[in-house]
């Protein structure tokens, strides 16, 4: 069969007619003059908690007839539409066929701000504004927008800019038949709408969000419109805790009658002529500003509560608390804290601390009354909390340094303060806050308070506030000190490895190799290594790597085994720093079995502790012993990672002195006489913590080997703002989601330190008891209805880690044990529809389990250590 085969002219006319449609389609004028269309219009929502089906949860519809004429039109493809929403009605569930529908005309004192019509300026098919009667209402205002936003069409694939009622998005069109569809990420839209929201809080929130809008064309005209949208706030730490929110527009032409003709002229004339006083808005949505109920009477409700229940502290009192004293003024604050009884004074301290209001600030400063020596107690639990909280502020800088300034605290009270002041500056800086002036006032505070300090010990709290701010121009501040004292030279070196790496420079890396090399004097060993650190990790040069491996068989046993663990353990990470050893490690004169076959107690290991699919929790471990067999120095780091984040958890610096006299054997003349002391620093999800001791010297530890009855000792207590995040969503309907995410976290983290002189055998347990709360809601508000649904996940968790040495024997052997009680999981979920004078849907579920004690498996060598140390007897 042959071909057929049509005449040029016939291929000509097509093209002419294809290239005709596309020009009609491309204006984007879909709405003839003299002509009246009818269309039905629908939204539908639902919200939802994360791990809900929507099919499970109540959803409401609004339906209207929206009536739409061209007004005005000219030659550069600009034109006017006016429209008209007619019966508006409102479904409460659109799965429930009994609901009868309300009609907002009847029920609404305000439904006239939607019946009122509005005009649409288009040009080439992109909305270029909205005119709305001068009426203050900005839920009928973002509907209407909402509904405006479905006539804006392009009839060209690509992805282009555009903008909508959601913000400015990028959305990518494509052709499918007669169809039209567009699809737009909402990750990719600017002029999103959030507050609330801190840079420094441990927990963030994620938004995504996708809609696809099918245009259904009849030639130019548009025959129907379907957009779905779905919306999702989470927890990034904990996905399971968020929101969906889905929502789905529907237009429908219904038919077509005759119109007013369109005018001509200017635009400006014709809007004028209308004379019914419209404003020009921006078809962006509005945030609908709400005012905060009143809630005067809570805190003292819930103090009353639990006095009376004797109910015990929870993170999610500490949460109600930090909520309502945000919204109180500062004479309120203060008879609070008057009336309270004295036990509830510590979690009202951590909430106001968390409100982080000038009110809620000034009247724990008033209240503690700084000038008295007695309450120093109540104000070091001020310090921490103001370390945690996650919303620095000026006024809270303005407070620590007038605290400062004009208190005559013990030393140790003011230690702690310059350490906050550390801390509160870093993260002023981290949220881009560095510049302002009372930042750089306290900047000034601390360094000449350092170039003035003389005595060892006011040096020393000096440089734990540098090392807290992490400010890179104070790098050639603590280099100053480096050669200094033990102690002040242990503080700038691990000041110096929280840096990032373009800040540890030629200058610092040659500090390092006096202090490992030991050209000007002689250092600790624990100093030493250290400073080998600084050099293996941070971008290292052949040239230091090779020159630590060859000096691994100068050193004595102890020092030598613990650089090949540490050389082995950077090789078995995913750090850089790995690749340049492997590099000098294929030389065979130093990858050999001279170099790296080491006999010692010391070791550094990093393992996985934890894994999921939202998560991992690692730990980073060193132990360090003397040549005669006694534990120096414990490290012990944990850390988690997520979504590409990595932030600290705990941090534990155990160090010895002086013990190599009472267990050891052959101990150096230089050990035995070192002064017996037993210390600890710790640093809590990045905040430094004020070092403590647990003893100093002989006659102090005799007193407390001898003494009964004193327990832990405490290293912080406290509740923790992890999360306080707000943030709104207009949707395509142009209604709007408020999303409000909380997390609190009450800390107990006590240190024992117990040893036996008659089994020669030292246990040191860090006991971390937590209590954990995470809540996400959303709430969208419509008219004569309201939608709801929240998570809420607890639990309490409780972990150990415990560290025995046994120096009966040589080697000394050590066991590390990190022990988790049972946790017991709990989670409420819960979606509400309210209506107006009608009954409220609520359902609810509750899910709770326990997840089984653990001890971690942590190391091959710890477990066999561990066998030996905690059953002797076992063969």
């Amino acid at each position: 069969m042959k071909p057929l085969v049509y005449p040029t002219f016939f291929y000509i006319f097509l093209i002419g007619i294809r290239d005709s449609l596309t020009v009609v389609l491309r204006t984007g004028q879909h709405f003839d003059s003299g002509v009246l269309y009818e269309y039905e219009y629908s939204t539908s929502l639902a919200v939802a908690p994360i791990s809900v089906s929507f099919e499970e949860v109540p959803a409401f519809t609004m339906q209207a007839i929206i009536h739409i004429h061209s007004l005005w039109r000219n030659s550069q493809k600009e034109q006017l539409l006016q429209l008209q929403i007619r019966d508006l009605k409102l479904i409460p569930n659109s799965s429930d066929s009994s609901s009868k529908p309300l009609v907002l005309g009847d029920m609404m004192s305000d439904a006239e701000h939607f019946n009122k019509p509005f005009l649409v300026h288009l040009h080439s098919g992109k909305i270029k504004g909205v005119f709305d009667v001068s009426l203050d209402n900005t839920i009928s205002l973002n509907f209407k927008k909402g509904l405006t936003s479905l006539l804006q069409i392009q009839a060209q694939s690509g992805v282009v800019m555009e903008d909508d009622v959601t913000g400015q998005c990028q959305v990518s069109y494509s052709m499918s038949g007669d169809d039209i569809i567009k699809v737009k990420h909402h990750e990719n839209c600017a002029n999103g709408m959030a507050d609330g929201m801190s840079t420094n809080q441990l927990f963030r929130v994620s938004s995504v969000g996708s809609s696809e809008t099918v245009f259904s064309m009849d030639r130019s005209h548009i025959k129907s419109v379907i957009s779905e949208e779905l919306r999702s706030m989470f927890v990034d730490e904990h996905p399971t805790v968020g929101i969906h929110i889905s929502s789905r527009q529907y237009l429908h032409l219904l038919s077509t009658h005759s119109g007013p003709n369109e005018a001509r002229g200017a635009l400006q004339d014709m809007i004028s002529s209308l004379k019914a006083g419209y404003v020009n808005h921006t078809i962006y949505g509005i945030p609908v500003v709400k005012r905060p109920a009143s809630n005067r009477y809570l805190v003292p409700k819930i103090l009353h509560y639990l006095k009376t229940k004797g109910q015990s502290m929870t993170a999610n009192t500490f949460l109600q608390l930090s909520e309502s004293l945000r919204r109180l003024e500062i004479a309120e604050i203060k008879m609070i804290f008057k009336k309270a009884h004295a036990k509830f004074l510590p979690i009202l301290i951590d909430a106001a601390a968390a409100a982080s209001t000038p009110a809620s600030l000034e009247a724990i400063v008033s209240f503690i009354n700084t000038t008295k020596p007695k309450t120093s107690k109540l104000l070091e639990k001020f310090f921490y909390a103001c370390a945690f909280s996650s919303q620095p502020s000026t006024h809270l800088i303005n407070i620590i340094t007038r605290i400062l300034t004009h208190t005559s605290a013990e030393w140790e009270t003011h230690e702690m303060a310059l350490i906050v002041l550390g801390t509160v500056i870093r993260k002023m800086c981290s949220a881009n806050m560095c510049h302002l002036q009372e930042v750089e006032h306290a900047k000034r505070l601390i360094v000449n308070g350092l170039s003035a300090s003389t005595e060892e010990k006011e040096i020393k709290s000096y440089l734990l506030a540098l090392k807290s701010a992490c400010l890179p121009e104070t790098v050639p501040v603590l280099l100053q000190y480096i050669n200094h004292s033990k102690s002040l030279s242990s503080i700038v070196l691990s000041a110096l490895q929280s840096f990032p790496i373009q800040y540890i420079t030629e200058e610092v890396k040659e500090h390092a190799r006096d202090i490992f090399n030991q050209r000007k004097k002689p250092f600790p060993a624990h100093i030493r290594l250290d400073a080998a650190h600084l050099l293996l990790i941070y971008d290292p040069l052949d040239v230091d790597v090779r020159e630590i491996i060859l000096k691994i068989a100068e050193e004595k046993p102890e020092v030598s085994k613990f650089l090949t663990t540490k050389i082995m353990s950077i090789l078995q990470s995913d750090s850089p720093a790995g690749n340049v050893i492997r590099k000098v490690l294929k030389d065979p004169k130093l990858n050999n079995y001279f170099h790296f076959a080491r006999l010692g107690c010391s070791s550094t290991y990093t393992g996985l502790m934890t894994e999921n699919k939202n998560m991992a929790a690692s730990y980073d471990f060193e132990f360090l012993f003397s040549e005669a067999g006694v534990l120096k120095q414990s490290r012990s780091h944990f850390y988690a990672q997520t979504r590409g984040r990595s932030w600290p958890l705990l941090e534990v610096s155990l160090e010895t002195s002086g013990f190599d006299s009472l267990f050891g054997t052959g101990a150096t003349k230089e050990a035995e006489e070192e002064e017996l002391m037993a210390g600890m620093s710790a640093m809590f999800v990045g905040v430094q913590i004020q070092p403590i001791v647990f003893f100093q010297g002989y006659g102090d530890l005799m007193s407390k080997y001898f003494s009964t009855g004193e327990g832990p000792m405490n290293i912080i207590s406290g509740n923790i703002l992890l999360l306080d995040h707000r943030q709104s969503l207009v949707l395509q309907s142009g209604l709007q989601a408020q999303g409000v995410f909380h997390g609190g976290l009450s800390v107990d983290v006590s240190a024992d330190l117990a040893f036996s002189l008659f089994t020669q055998e030292s246990k040191t347990s860090v006991n971390n008891k937590f209590s954990l709360v995470v809540s996400a809601s959303a709430k969208v508000d419509a008219p004569l209805m309201s939608t709801k649904a929240e998570t809420v996940v607890k639990m309490d968790p409780s972990v150990s880690l415990v560290t025995t040495v046994s120096f009966y024997n040589t080697p000394v052997q050590y066991c590390l044990q990190l022990i988790r009680e049972p946790v017991l999981y709990r989670e409420r979920l819960s979606t509400r529809v309210n209506i107006k004078n009608r009954r409220k849907h609520v359902q609810k579920s509750q899910k709770k389990w326990t997840v089984s004690a653990e001890e971690a498996a942590l190391h091959r060598d710890n477990s066999k250590m561990c066998k030996n140390v905690l059953n002797p007897n076992s063969k």
